[in-house]
């Protein structure tokens, strides 16, 4: 049984990079992900990293960040309301400062292990102590694995031997695109889906420009002006992005960057931007991040559907294989031929006698 020492990081920059691929497997989300996320100066978030080593060698790297946590955002729309209601006058009623284990921005959540570990009780009894100590340390509420997928949540079920217990988080959405053209995609699906949704691109031809670029440099306000449009739409949220963060992807990755530009069509003034997707590709898949749009043309413009188009034809053109399109607006996604990923999160609550009850009924 191995020894197993925890180090706590302040960067990723603080990781030689080759010792973070060793564990990490091949994806958009990897390294030049976190440092992005970390130096977007995203308020109320504090991120860091853990490092489990044996010896000299590190043998699990999980990122790592605090925030307080709206306890509405787990609940189902009926009882969000309710707490909602009671926020409005106790603000701070049901939020609780937690140590979360993944990323607020990231698609799932992922922990770098090396493959002879992944068996070794130690390792999970290394990890419980080295995150109870942070939490004690951080006086956190609780601590959260977010967003694993159920190959991960399997990874890290001897946890559960250890007081944690596992939930459900919010599904994602993932379009498969095995087709030549968009054509070909349009044409498998349902007849009046099929037909809406070329009705809708005809309109768009007439009256849109679709862009697609990997800097955004001089455009910024606007880009961040429309996700914050859409941001503040929402019921609850978890994370306000910021300019920065938009900007550090297409300076630190282009390579894996790309933008939606959506504008009105016309000269000089009459041209605007009134819509944009963020999102990031990698091998066989593109991750649609972020999207951003003018409220009071979007539903005349048909913004919210020419995006996901414009996200699935970039996809079959550019030979993805797969299109992952996030939570949310599950109805339209699944009529658009999204299936739907279920994620889990395991949690432990710092106080022990608190955290018998939940681990009693989960």
């Amino acid at each position: 049984m191995a020894n197993l020492q925890a180090r706590w990081l302040t960067s990723v920059l603080d990781i030689p990079r080759a010792q973070w691929d060793s564990l990490w497997p091949p994806q958009a989300e990897g390294y030049d992900f976190y440092r992005c996320q970390e130096e977007a100066g995203i308020e109320n978030f504090e991120f860091f990293y853990l490092g489990l080593y044996a010896g000299d060698r590190p043998v699990l790297f999980a990122p790592m960040f605090t925030a307080p946590f709206n306890m509405g955002l787990a609940m189902d729309e009926t009882w969000r309301a309710r707490l909602e209601k009671v926020q409005a006058r106790w603000p701070g009623f049901l939020v609780f400062k937690t140590l979360f284990c993944g990323s607020p921005t990231g698609e799932c959540n992922v922990v770098g292990v090396a493959d002879d570990f992944r068996q070794d009780p130690a390792l999970y009894a290394a990890l419980d102590r080295a995150l109870m100590d942070m939490a004690r340390q951080r006086r956190v509420f609780m601590v959260v694995f977010k967003d694993l997928l159920d190959t991960d949540a399997e990874r890290f079920a001897p946890m559960k031997r250890l007081g944690w217990f596992g939930g459900d988080s919010m599904d994602t959405a993932v379009l498969d695109t095995p087709f030549s053209s968009l054509d070909e995609y349009l044409a498998q699906l349902g007849p009046r889906t099929r037909k809406e949704l070329r009705r809708k691109l005809r309109q768009s031809t007439q009256e849109l420009e679709v862009e697609t670029v990997t800097r955004i440099d001089d455009i910024v306000d606007e880009v961040y002006r429309l996700y914050k449009g859409v941001h503040d739409q929402g019921v609850m949220s978890f994370e306000v992005l910021t300019p920065a963060y938009f900007l550090n992807f297409c300076r630190h990755i282009p390579d894996n960057t790309v933008y939606f530009l959506y504008w009105t069509k016309g000269d000089g003034q009459g041209r605007r931007l009134v819509g944009m997707d963020f999102c990031l590709h990698y091998e066989d898949r593109l991750l649609a991040k972020y999207t951003g749009m003018d409220y009071t043309v979007s539903r005349e413009l048909n913004l919210y559907f020419i995006g996901l188009l414009s996200n699935i034809d970039w996809c079959i053109r550019h030979g993805k294989k797969r299109c992952l399109l996030g939570p949310g607006s599950y109805a339209v996604k699944q009529q658009m031929g999204a299936r739907l990923v279920p994620l889990r999160t395991l949690t432990k609550l710092v106080n022990p006698l608190l955290n018998w009850f939940p681990n009693r009924f989960a």
